[in-house]
Formats: structure tokens, C-alpha cells, sequence
């Protein structure tokens, strides 16, 4: 009998998986969807709001559709926040993924902006970033709650706020996929905390939808 319910069971998800429908957006601000069925590989409903700015330019955009496993690495039916802050460039996400059909209805708000009164080791500039002479600090805004610093592939310094939650050695592993070098996350320098292993999630999300 083991076998038989072991195929029914597989069968099931199999089905399940394949019959979910997710709302998906028509416009950049998602203000018209439409609720499709999603391929065999997308096994939950996503929905993300999503800030980005470089200095005194800021751009909105909200997404709904079918997601895999992979994009949707924050936990599952929780609305999170998480962000990577430069100083001269921010991105930040509110996201939250679901199982049932159409669970993705709902707008998130746009992520917090506010002072949380943690502060990091910054580059004023990308030009400074470039040069490797950053000697600033930064006031960390809503999620942010951890420290980072590393190079790029080209070795680009950088420094900054990030969400803690993309120190966790999944999120880590996400983003050597993207091909982005290690990172270390630090405590705050108001915080006295230790932390793991992460890379710039900037263009994470961006990359593995």
C-alpha cells in the first residue's frame, strides 16, 4: 500500500501545483490585474512592492505574479521587508508569498522610510565607492538593522545598511547564484551583534524572478 499512496500523494501535489492561479499585473503599478493559471515550476503567489532610489530620484513599482521556490525566500505568508542601503542609492522590497489561488491580491504599502537610530560605515559617493576612500556614515531607515561591507567583481567598496534577515545563509546562497561576490554583514554601531555571510541583494530580486 505504501507505494500507491506515496503516487497519489505526489500526484496531488503535482496537481496542486499545476492548477494554482495567481493574480499577475497588467501596468507598472499593477493597477489592473488578471488572474492566471501558473506553470508546473511556479508553486506560489507572490506579491512585492518595491522602492528604488539614487539620490534625489526615487521610482515605485508593484508586481504580482506566479513565483518559484527560488524569488520567494522571505517566510512563507509573512509580509516582509528587506533593503539594501549605499546612501547614494537605496532599494527596498515589501514582499509576501502564498499558496492558494489568488492569495496575492492584495497592494503591499511601500517599504518604511524612517530613521530606526542604527548607523554604518558609508560612502558618500559612487565615485567614492570607486576609489575605495569612504569615510562617512549613514542613518539606517526601516528595516535595516545590520551593517555590510565588501568589493565587487570590480572591485567597487561597498558600505552600508542591510536587512539582517539577508544575512541568513539562505539568502546568501540566492545571491552567489546572481554571480555577486561574498559580503559581510557587521553589527550596527550602535548595536553589539554578530552576524553571517551575504551578498548585494540590489538587483536580487530583479535577477531571479
Amino acid at each position: 500500500m505504501k507505494l500507491p499512496l506515496t503516487v497519489c500523494l505526489t500526484w496531488a501535489l503535482l496537481y496542486t501545483a499545476e492548477s494554482l492561479h495567481c493574480h499577475v499585473c497588467k501596468n507598472e503599478m499593477c493597477s489592473n490585474t488578471t488572474s492566471v493559471q501558473c506553470p508546473a515550476t511556479r508553486l506560489m503567489c507572490q506579491t512585492i512592492t518595491s522602492v528604488r532610489g539614487t539620490g534625489s530620484s526615487t521610482t515605485v513599482t508593484v508586481n504580482k505574479q506566479c513565483s518559484s521556490l527560488l524569488s520567494c525566500f522571505t517566510p512563507l505568508g509573512v509580509e516582509t521587508e528587506w533593503s539594501v542601503n549605499l546612501g547614494y542609492s537605496r532599494e527596498a522590497h515589501a514582499q509576501i508569498c502564498c499558496l492558494t489561488d489568488n492569495c496575492n491580491s492584495r497592494t503591499l504599502p511601500t517599504p518604511s522610510s524612517f530613521m530606526n537610530g542604527k548607523v554604518c560605515p558609508a560612502c558618500a559617493s559612487s565615485a567614492d565607492s570607486s576609489s575605495g576612500t569612504c569615510n562617512t556614515t549613514l542613518n539606517c531607515v526601516g528595516a535595516e538593522d545590520s551593517c555590510f561591507n565588501g568589493n565587487t567583481t570590480s572591485n567597487m567598496l561597498l558600505l552600508g545598511c542591510v536587512t539582517r534577515y539577508l544575512c541568513s545563509p539562505g539568502a546568501a546562497i540566492l545571491a552567489m547564484l546572481a554571480n555577486y561576490p561574498s559580503i559581510t554583514c557587521e553589527a550596527p554601531l550602535s548595536v553589539s551583534i554578530s552576524a553571517m555571510l551575504v551578498t548585494l541583494a540590489l538587483t536580487l530580486h530583479k535577477i531571479l524572478v
